[in-house]
């Protein structure tokens, strides 16, 4: 009786492993065809290369290539790299298939904050700190200065480090953010000391803080504004560092 068990048992696990080789050589056989069929077929040929609307200053000749292609056989990452190199001041960039035979190109344009004059020219950086191109002559932004370049691995497209330029990028941004402090133009930062950042404001007007409690500061700062305390035409200057702001009237002004 034992050794008749032992021939049922043996029988079942063949026709087991039979069952199981036959079900994956369909599987096999199928994923063969339907990649193939993927691969071939007309129905997935590139017929369009889409641009995100906020980067439509992108070369189209450079992706003409793609049309007719099987979407199946672009690769993506290549292009992806193509454009970021290309195009240092695009951020956020994906390239996606949509199928069945659409490109789509999703990006943002990175908006410049800052300048920094460097080698005889103007580099511009963006909200994040980002190097993004150089220009001959000055844009109408925040010209920073004391910022150790030299210290930096400096390329297009790659963020700069820094304490200096990462509490620049701070405070640039929360004025740009603030309803009331947007409105200020802002034509010159001296951040080589971080205890004593200097933002030159409208004609002569100084707005000093240092490297702590930032946020805090500019909120106050606000508060000022909201409640009619600063005049640009009057004030010299506006001392954050402290526990009580220290504003200073310009003379001439006050005397008149």
């Amino acid at each position: 009786m034992a050794k008749k068990s032992n021939v049922n048992i043996s029988r079942i696990a063949v026709i087991r492993t039979i069952v199981f080789l036959f079900i994956g050589f369909v599987l096999f056989t199928v994923y063969v065809n339907t990649v193939e069929f993927l691969k071939s077929s007309p129905l997935f040929e590139v017929k369009d290369v889409m641009i995100d609307r906020s980067i439509q200053f992108i070369d189209l000749r450079a992706l003409k290539d793609l049309k007719g292609t099987n979407i199946f056989r672009v690769d993506i990452n290549k292009i992806d790299r193509q454009i970021a190199e290309r195009y240092p001041y695009i951020a956020q960039l994906r390239v996606v298939r949509q199928l069945p035979d659409r490109i789509l190109i999703l990006a943002k344009k990175r908006e410049p904050l800052m300048q920094i004059y460097y080698k005889k020219k103007y580099l511009l950086l963006d909200t994040e700190g980002v190097a993004l191109y150089y220009t001959l002559q000055p844009a109408l932004l925040p010209q920073v200065y004391g910022i150790p370049l030299e210290r930096s691995w400096l390329f297009l497209g790659g963020h700069l480090r820094g304490q200096e330029l990462s509490k620049v990028v701070d405070i640039l941004n929360m004025f740009k953010a603030s309803p009331y402090l947007r409105r200020w133009r802002i034509h010159a930062v001296q951040a080589g000391n971080l205890s004593k950042i200097d933002l030159l404001v409208g004609e002569n007007m100084h707005v000093i803080l240092d490297q702590d409690d930032t946020q805090d500061k500019i909120e106050l700062l606000q508060m000022l504004i909201s409640a009619n305390r600063i005049n640009l035409d009057q004030v010299k200057y506006i001392d954050l560092r402290f526990k009580e702001p220290v504003i200073a009237n310009n003379v001439e002004n006050t005397k008149e």
